[in-house]
């Protein structure tokens, strides 16, 4: 066969005979399989899901090109021919069921129903991840376990051996201690629940941060609310309160906790991935806060929360 020759009409019609199965079931098969291990969540879940079809697609109908044909040419020709197919993607998406598209005949009741099964299946496979509170807590750092949807960088053992981690537990940072187990706001909820406090103090001391936003905008706020109706919104503020948690351009602020490094054995470790403090001084330390509540605007999320109470005694 000329390795100028066109894949021939006979030898498709052949493949497609032969081989439906391997271009109709495996792709969506092996596609469904890596959607369920990688687990997409947010507002990126299609593109996620989409991405991945499109390179299952691509692996199978190459490594099947590669099987049938000889020569580069008719292999990459057959790869096109085989996994570019628009009919072929868009059954694969419509088997998955990640499509948008179907969900615009749901009412508002069942779409609110599905998101409230998906963030009761995140939260329950997270309650199995997190570690019970340590003898180091105490009432002064509030309990967020509830409220946990996310794990903290470095939480499971696959972790990439290249980057040191801090490990789950109480700690003490700028002289508050903290009681640091896991993330609360993962792209699965729009704001907590009300958190309860139930008790006086001087200060609330929140550990947070933020994927990416807006500088000079909000990304969140936290609203306490206190026992005689009394409300207080306190809102975060990108490029103030808090900073990218990713630390680009190794910038880290004071205000700011390192909880992953990059190490190297040729060169100094670096900030990778970190939390901040943000200290709300309470100007009505007579007043009892009943609740507070994380409403995050912009990929943030919540660490910790630890007040500073009025008494010494935080037993």
């Amino acid at each position: 066969m000329n390795h100028n020759e066109p894949v021939p009409p006979e030898i498709i019609r052949h493949l497609k005979r032969k081989n439906w199965l391997w271009l109709l079931v495996l792709p969506p098969l092996l596609s469904l399989s890596l959607v369920s291990i990688v687990k997409p969540a947010g507002r990126s879940v299609f593109m996620v899901e989409l991405v991945i079809i499109c390179l299952c697609s691509f692996f199978c109908g190459l490594v099947l090109a590669v099987k049938s044909f000889k020569t580069f040419r008719q292999r990459f020709l057959g790869g096109l021919f085989f996994s570019g197919g628009s009919l072929y993607l868009i059954s694969c998406v419509v088997f998955l069921g990640c499509l948008p598209l179907p969900q615009r005949h749901l009412s508002p009741a069942q779409i609110q129903a599905n998101r409230h099964q998906q963030e009761v299946s995140r939260k329950a496979w997270v309650a199995n991840q997190i570690l019970p509170r340590d003898a180091e807590a105490d009432l002064s750092m509030l309990d967020l376990t509830p409220f946990y949807d996310g794990i903290l960088p470095g939480a499971t053992p696959e972790h990439n051996p290249s980057v040191r981690y801090q490990k789950p537990g109480t700690h003490t940072w700028d002289g508050i201690k903290f009681d640091v187990r896991g993330i609360v706001g993962t792209g699965w909820l729009m704001e907590t629940g009300s958190i309860p406090v139930g008790r006086k103090c001087l200060e609330v001391n929140f550990l947070h941060g933020v994927y990416w936003g807006v500088p000079s905008s909000p990304v969140c706020q936290f609203v306490i609310h206190f026992t005689n109706g009394h409300n207080e919104i306190i809102p975060i503020i990108l490029g103030k309160d808090v900073f990218d948690s990713r630390f680009r351009n190794n910038f880290v602020p004071t205000n700011a906790v390192i909880w992953e490094e990059k190490i190297s054995t040729n060169a100094p470790s670096q900030p990778n991935f970190g939390f901040f403090i943000k200290k709300w001084n309470n100007p009505f330390p007579d007043e009892t806060i009943a609740t507070i509540d994380f409403v995050p605007e912009q990929n943030s999320f919540l660490v910790a929360i630890t007040l500073k109470p009025i008494s010494s005694d935080n037993k």
